[in-house]
């Protein structure tokens, strides 16, 4: 009996290990421009929050985290038409959040300067509101700022893959437990089902 029971408290243990996994991948961040990034110019990039089979969080936001030689301006606008600087608030979203969920690419419009050449890194996570700010998923993208534009861009042409989020659902969320859950779930099932098996035959022919 000790034995079947450690082996279910393993089971679980996996099963816990696999989910959080299985979450991390139903969400992702993109950021795409074209060209490179220069002193003091002002890029337009296009940012994007995506989701795949997504498991529902009812209040999110995004999370901004910049380093480098300077604070940079990074400007977007929200529903209401609202521009923020989002490098200087730290956060992307409404202030009581945002739900996400299922099969959805959220787009949003950015312009961004920044005022110092140099290495730049950019940490952005999605997270939990409803769950005291536990992260859901992040993404840390090393950044290069040029001085001037003395640069051929046809030898080196930047498309950054970055990510923040907006509120304007391009593609309307789809609803339901992710396919990988599914077979998550019919991975242990089977495991437990075989392992109860297995059991029963060493005691019937002890």
């Amino acid at each position: 009996m000790k034995k079947v029971l450690s082996f279910i408290m393993i089971l679980a243990i996996l099963f816990c290990s696999v989910s959080p996994v299985l979450a991390a991948d139903e969400y992702s961040f993109d950021l795409q421009y074209t060209g490179n990034l220069v002193k003091n110019v002002e890029k337009d990039a296009v940012v994007l929050l995506t989701g795949v089979g997504g498991t529902l969080h009812t209040s999110v936001q995004i999370k901004v985290e910049i380093t480098g030689p300077a604070t940079p301006k990074i400007l977007a606008t929200d529903t209401t038409g609202v521009e923020h600087d989002i490098a200087q608030t730290g956060i992307w979203g409404p202030i009581s959040g945002f739900a996400v969920q299922g099969d959805f690419v959220n787009r949003t419009p950015i312009k961004a300067t920044f005022v110092e050449e140099g290495n730049y890194t950019i940490k952005l996570s999605l997270i939990d509101l409803a769950n005291g700010n536990a992260v859901i998923t992040s993404k840390t993208f090393d950044i290069q700022v040029y001085e001037d534009r003395l640069l051929d861009n046809n030898v080196v042409d930047n498309t950054l893959e970055n990510a923040v989020d907006n509120n304007m659902v391009e593609e309307l969320p789809k609803t339901g437990t992710s396919i990988w859950e599914y077979v998550a779930y019919i991975a242990v099932l089977t495991i437990v089902l075989w392992a109860f098996g297995a059991y029963l035959n060493k005691r019937k022919f002890a």
